[in-house]
């Protein structure tokens, strides 16, 4: 008697509203996989309106992953499940009988689920996208990312604080020797760059057989984006290229670097055919930046 009457008082505050009550919009544990990328329009009929894949959606258990016009029966969606497996539905393959329903998504759910190193990571990144859909999506700019040429681009990764300075090796590794303006930004809660309204680069001299450490004075245990900047024009400016980097102490700072480098020698293998496994990565970082 007693509990129906609570209820049936509670029920009456939140229908006024004078108790606001948040349920989250995804479970982790429905979402079963990333979208790699597509070919021909698609979108994910179980939202209203059709939510559009995009690179790095969400796939979730209950979706109804359906082609949108205009259609010509090439059409092809891959997805990565969550652990681990790629699969690829190609409309013009008779196994999907041309795609006139929504996507059988049973095939990417395994039936012997291993625990590694990839099925750890995409579990994490999964339950990050699941979670904060926003600062998920933050990191889709990563995907769009302006790459150097020959590689020799920024690297991803965990730099250690110390008295002297920032060490930043293993993030600009792929660089030639020389002169560099760089820029160290902050990220957001919601993963978003915090540069300076008056933002100013550091004139950085590299060197791998000598590695100076970076300036730190402002600098604290999280996560950064470190920007390159143009210095071949009379007036400097900030490019696109940047890496993501997560700055810790030690004795926390070769924990982090274990864990971030086992995922990086565990999907390296996708970057040939993948362009969102370093947002996939970047998001990764992130997480571990709040443990």
């Amino acid at each position: 008697m007693v509990s129906n009457m609570v209820r049936f008082i509670v029920c009456k505050l939140i229908w006024c509203g004078l108790i606001v009550v948040s349920l989250p919009l995804l479970s982790s544990a429905q979402v079963i996989g990333t979208v790699v990328s597509a070919h021909g329009t698609w979108c994910d009929s179980s939202k209203q309106p059709c939510a559009t894949l995009w690179k790095m959606y969400p796939v979730q258990q209950d979706s109804k992953v359906v082609r949108v016009t205009p259609i010509n029966g090439k059409e092809t969606v891959t997805i990565r499940s969550r652990w681990g497996v790629e699969e690829t539905f190609d409309c013009s393959n008779p196994r999907e009988l041309g795609c006139q329903g929504p996507l059988d998504l049973s095939r990417l759910i395994v039936q012997e689920r291993q625990k590694n190193v990839v099925t750890a990571f995409l579990a994490a990144v999964l339950e990050l996208a699941a979670d904060h859909p926003s600062v998920y999506e933050s990191f889709r700019e990563g995907i769009l990312q302006v790459r150097g040429s020959d590689a020799k681009v920024l690297s991803d990764g965990v730099a250690e604080l110390t008295k002297q300075g920032l060490r930043v090796n293993n993030i600009l590794n792929r660089l030639d020797a020389g002169n560099y303006l760089l820029e160290l930004c902050p990220l957001s809660d919601s993963g978003e760059p915090e540069c300076p309204n008056q933002s100013a680069p550091v004139n950085y001299v590299w060197n791998a057989e000598t590695p100076m450490p970076y300036p730190a004075s402002n600098v604290h245990a999280g996560l950064y984006r470190l920007y390159r900047w143009n210095n071949a024009s009379a007036t400097p400016s900030r490019t696109r290229e940047y890496a993501e980097v997560l700055v810790a102490e030690e004795p926390r700072y070769q924990a982090l670097s274990d864990k971030f480098g086992q995922v990086v020698e565990a999907t390296r293998s996708w970057d040939a055919h993948d362009n969102t496994a370093p947002a996939l990565r970047r998001a990764y970082l992130y997480i571990l930046s709040r443990q």
